[in-house]
């Protein structure tokens, strides 16, 4: 497997969304978290707060059903999450 310094992804929280009302923030960061790790192999997972502001824009329990981000190595097994900006 090839390495990979910065990459875009786009993360699917569908069932996150339509789950039950309670804590689907705290689920979605942990699914974002679970997702990086499985696909890079990391140890560590940093989730910039933008990416939180940007899950709850329309409250904690309404969280946004696909999120894009960037994924930035920061160490050997370390990863940074960062929300991904549309270029126009």
């Amino acid at each position: 497997m090839k390495e990979k310094d910065n990459f875009e992804m786009v993360i699917n929280l569908r069932k996150i969304a339509t789950g039950k009302r309670t804590n689907r923030l705290g689920r979605a960061l942990k699914e974002i978290r679970s997702k990086i790790i499985r696909h890079f192999g990391a140890d560590r997972v940093v989730i910039d707060p933008l990416v939180a502001k940007s899950l709850s824009s329309n409250g904690y329990d309404k969280i946004r059903s696909r999120i894009r981000v960037v994924v930035s190595k920061l160490d050997e097994k370390t990863y940074l999450v960062k929300l991904a900006i549309k270029s126009e």
